[in-house]
């Protein structure tokens, strides 16, 4: 019998996408959110909503609060999402103790799972192959290097727990190798609470494949096909497909029943994925990477393919049901396709970035589904991860559905921060992309300069601030081109400026939105543009002078050195974390430190000054 009431243990689009199950199944849903999210779509779809107390952070981490709000407001079951507490066995075995169904696997095979040292052993006893590499729950930061002394370079370290990309560094030698561990240990702390940390051999060809698993309580376990997901950047996924291309049958078989061994093996129930390297040159070499107890970002594509509902799935397993008595026979039709859109900056080494989102329109078409819970006026914290929304196309051909997740990122309006919509449109236009000749450092190869705006873009500019420009020109849904200024103007483009003039009448629709000084303007043939009418002279002066700005918003977790020491260029400053990554701000000069304007613990917004660096005299 299904739930009457589930209480959602997560925030923005994944609670809604799991709110969206609940009303189609007539299952009452509770929410929760953190004093900063109180004004979140999520917050005001789901009506029966409970303020979390503490931190951002902690407050969707806070086991013990969250059980209580559930067990007050007579929730049967918890649906974790992912991230937070989807991949805690802890979390599981508290809400089992506290009467409630968690809406995932047992416990037992989370902890199985959940540290990526205990499931390489786990896979190694199924008969799966797996990456050589060492790690241990009470390993040094010394012992693992002292483990590592012989192994060959590069070598990939990562957080024990958790996924989602969050804490992987690759390392070129053991040098390295020493100034990434702290880096990687607080990186998983903060993400997943525990920083035991793994190391890996690195294989610089691959590709990452995965596999999606359901297992009702009954012992049956199938697997609905495989992902492609090596497009990825800081070893995070931003586009995934199904199924995956230039994958031929014989290893889907191979791959597919060694994923169903291992879930078999440790006693897996309900639905998740198990993840993949397969050797680019020779796909059939592959190896085991780890398992997502959980559901993925990326689970609208297998949807798409098997005209299922995962999130259901999840729920009637939980249930009780046996695959058997609401699972038709697995038919998989046609390609989908998904595109994560983050706040970041692609051509500025994708750091992120935030702020105000000004003004935020999902686009519609046949085939395509947005999932996200970003709105107008909403601010973009450092805190959360930086995923605004995923833009997901299906269609009978692999070309097609390519097609159709261009168009609409190219609809897809988000003006007031940047974004990575621009770059995942120019990604999927690329030869290499459209015909699948691409392994998981592809993004990593690319020349990433900064696009040139086009003459329509300025000229949109121009007219903005031109005083013949009258202020009913503006519309809700656009604005339209159709005056010209006669005088010459300075618009200035990522620190680069042009000179603008029109001659001839235009029609052009655009959206438009203004913050500060600067104008926000997209239109679907030319992208999105931030275009400023004074030039970046201060920040090229302060990087003349060694006074060391801050790429990015976040909070200041590391210094790696003091007032006084002497430094050169490209040594370690100080460390920012921004959206559970860090980010290591280095000496743009050779000097001495001269003083710091932050401390650990300080906030920090894009260009705030952080420490002057001075030559000696």
């Amino acid at each position: 019998m299904m739930f009457k009431k589930v209480l959602v243990a997560n925030r923005g689009e994944v609670a809604l996408r799991i709110y969206s199950t609940l009303q189609k199944l007539g299952v009452s849903a509770v929410g929760i959110h953190t004093y900063q999210d109180r004004e979140a779509l999520h917050v005001r779809r789901i009506t029966e909503n409970y303020l979390l107390t503490e931190s951002p952070q902690s407050g969707y981490l806070d086991s013990e609060q969250i059980i209580s709000i559930a067990l007050k407001s007579n929730c049967q079951a918890i649906h974790p999402g992912y991230g937070f507490l989807s991949e805690s066995a802890t979390f599981a075995r508290q809400c089992r103790r506290a009467g409630l169904i968690f809406i995932g696997p047992p416990e037992e095979a989370m902890a199985a799972m959940g540290e990526k040292i205990s499931a390489r052993g786990y896979a190694l006893q199924a008969g799966v192959p797996i990456v050589p590499g060492t790690g241990g729950l009470q390993m040094s930061n010394e012992e693992l290097l002292d483990a590592c002394k012989d192994f060959e370079f590069p070598l990939l370290v990562k957080p024990s727990a958790g996924g989602g990309g969050k804490g992987l560094h690759v390392v070129q030698n053991l040098d390295e190798l020493r100034e990434v561990m702290p880096i990687a240990r607080r990186e998983a702390n903060s993400s997943f609470g525990d920083d035991t940390l793994l190391v890996e051999k690195y294989l610089p060809r691959a590709r990452h494949i995965e596999f999606q698993i359901v297992a009702d309580n009954f012992g049956e376990v199938i697997h609905l096909g495989e992902r492609e997901c090596s497009l990825q950047r800081r070893h995070q996924k931003i586009v995934e497909e199904a199924p995956a291309p230039h994958f031929s049958d014989a290893n889907r078989r191979i791959m597919g029943s060694a994923a169903v061994e291992l879930a078999k093996a440790i006693g897996y129930k309900n639905i998740g994925t198990i993840e993949f390297l397969v050797d680019a040159d020779s796909p059939e070499i592959f190896y085991f990477m780890e398992m997502n107890t959980r559901l993925q970002v990326e689970h609208r594509v297998t949807e798409m393919i098997t005209g299922l509902d995962l999130v259901e799935v999840q729920l009637r397993i939980a249930a009780g049901s046996a695959l058997q008595d609401f699972l038709p026979p697995t038919k998989f039709e046609g390609h989908a396709i998904e595109a994560r859109i983050y706040a970041e900056d692609a051509f500025n080494g994708f750091l992120p970035t935030g702020g105000l989102v000004g003004k935020f329109t999902a686009s519609s078409f046949a085939h395509t589904t947005t999932d996200s819970a970003i709105t107008d006026d909403v601010f973009v914290s450092s805190s959360f991860d930086p995923m605004l929304a995923k833009v997901a196309a299906w269609a009978h051909d692999r070309t097609t559905a390519i097609e159709r997740l261009r168009e609409t990122l190219a609809h897809t309006v988000c003006l007031g921060i940047t974004t990575n919509i621009d770059f995942l449109i120019q990604l999927l236009n690329m030869s290499e992309i459209q015909e699948s000749h691409y392994d998981t450092k592809f993004i990593e190869t690319l020349n990433l300069d900064p696009p040139q705006p086009s003459r329509a873009v300025l000229a949109a500019y121009a007219n903005l601030v031109s005083p013949h420009f009258e202020q009913g020109s503006w519309r809700t849904d656009g604005w339209r081109l159709n005056g010209a200024p006669s005088a010459t103007l300075a618009a200035y483009v990522n620190g680069q400026r042009f000179e603008v003039s029109l001659q001839d009448t235009s029609i052009l629709d655009c959206d438009i939105y203004r913050n500060d000084s600067n104008f926000w303007i997209h239109h679907p043939s030319f992208g999105t543009w931030e275009i400023a009418n004074t030039s970046d002279s201060g920040k090229s002066l302060a990087a003349l002078s060694g006074d060391i700005v801050s790429p990015m918003p976040g909070v200041v977790v590391a210094l790696r050195v003091e007032v006084g020491d002497q430094v050169m260029v490209g040594d370690p400053l100080l460390v920012i974390e921004a959206m559970k990554m860090e980010y290591v701000v280095r000496a743009s000069r050779q000097g001495r430190v001269a003083v710091f304007h932050v401390q650990l613990g300080s906030s920090v917004q894009v260009g705030k000054l952080l420490v002057e660096v001075v030559e000696d005299v």
